[in-house]
């Protein structure tokens, strides 16, 4: 008799996606909570213990439940595309979430990271290196996510947090970046909280990040770092998630959960960047969801811009990391640089959220 070992790939997706709903119920739960306390008309001793109680034992106690149900869905995702993998390895479906340019899932962010490594990283065919400008624009306007274009490598996920950050916090990234006297730049990013600082030479892969003219800019600085920072190599960064991104820019901890809601992405906005991942396309994903508007890119990261009221109901401004304006596409599909969502069509899109506290 022949025993098998394995799992159901459509059964450990959807346990996963039970692990986050639930997640998602208990986080409003924890968030009304803690408005009703904070709000209630109580004083004295008894009032003051209790609201004590709920926040050094009980609220903490109901965050490390997320946390769990969070972490297991991870591992239920992971295990879900081990199999998924393994099938398609015996001539079952197949599944690659790999690293052309938009994915934004798959890398691994485990290696050797968090060095300064001398010299120029690999450029893994990604070249030849174009010449940085002796000044790069560091205002405001040049800081603008809408300045950033994405160009051949699959780095979204990058260049969504990083983005994020700058749409937060401008006066970080100017702040994380020295031009030195010797034409280099040294970007400073974090590895496990603590500053780690990377120079880079002033010439950056023709394939890598520019601005819309096609110039290199501040966040081609940022992404030759990064290659560094990941490996030394710019294939390092082709695949992963905002959460890595915002841990590394940053060197605070993230938080990566479900889509949730519209009003929740307003808090969590207001907390902070945010970033989004939007869900696979069939060829990708043989069980999961897919993107329902031909305007979204499939397995890619967004920034988001802003959560408001518009024409009588709340909605969400993305933007696409492959820059401004319409990106024509094979099948005739136009996939734009931004645009504003209702919470029907951001349900129907996206499926995780990336968040950092601000750096402000």
């Amino acid at each position: 008799m022949r025993t098998m070992f394995g799992a159901d790939v459509e059964a450990l997706t959807g346990l996963g996606s039970s692990f986050v709903e639930s997640a998602e119920t208990l986080e409003t739960a924890r968030r009304q909570v803690d408005g009703i306390v904070a709000a209630a008309g109580w004083v004295g001793p008894d009032a003051e213990e209790f609201r004590q109680d709920w926040s050094r034992r009980l609220a903490p106690a109901l965050a490390s439940c997320l946390g769990a149900l969070r972490d297991n869905a991870e591992v239920l995702r992971r295990n879900a595309e081990d199999q998924a993998r393994t099938s398609a390895a015996d001539g079952g479906s197949g599944l690659d979430r790999g690293g052309a340019p938009g994915t934004g899932g798959g890398g691994d962010r485990s290696g050797d990271g968090g060095k300064d490594r001398p010299g120029n990283p690999d450029l893994s065919g990604h070249g030849p290196w174009v010449d940085v400008p002796p000044t790069i624009p560091l205002d405001d306007a040049a800081l603008d996510p809408n300045m950033i274009n994405q160009q051949g490598l699959g780095d979204c996920w990058l260049l969504a947090g990083l983005g994020a950050v700058a749409r937060d916090d401008p006066q970080f990234i100017r702040d994380h970046m020295q031009l030195n006297a010797d034409g280099t730049w040294t970007v400073t990013m974090y590895k496990d909280g603590d500053p780690v600082e990377i120079t880079v030479e002033p010439e950056v892969a023709q394939d890598g990040v520019m601005d819309p003219s096609g110039n290199p800019s501040w966040a081609s600085i940022y992404e030759k770092a990064a290659a560094e920072y990941w490996g030394g190599s710019y294939d390092d960064i082709d695949g992963g998630y905002s959460s890595d991104a915002f841990a590394a820019i940053t060197g605070a901890t993230p938080s990566k959960t479900g889509e949730g809601n519209l009003s929740d992405l307003k808090d969590r906005l207001a907390d902070g960047p945010v970033a989004l991942g939007t869900e696979d396309e069939p060829s990708w994903w043989p069980f999961g969801d897919e993107v329902d508007d031909s305007r979204v890119v499939p397995n890619h990261a967004y920034i988001v811009d802003k959560v408001e009221e518009r024409d009588g109901e709340l909605k969400v401004h993305v933007i696409n990391p492959w820059g401004p304006g319409a990106h024509l596409q094979n099948d005739g599909s136009d996939k734009v640089g931004d645009m504003w969502l209702t919470e029907k069509q951001y349900k129907e899109n996206f499926d995780t959220v990336y968040a950092v506290p601000s750096t402000r």
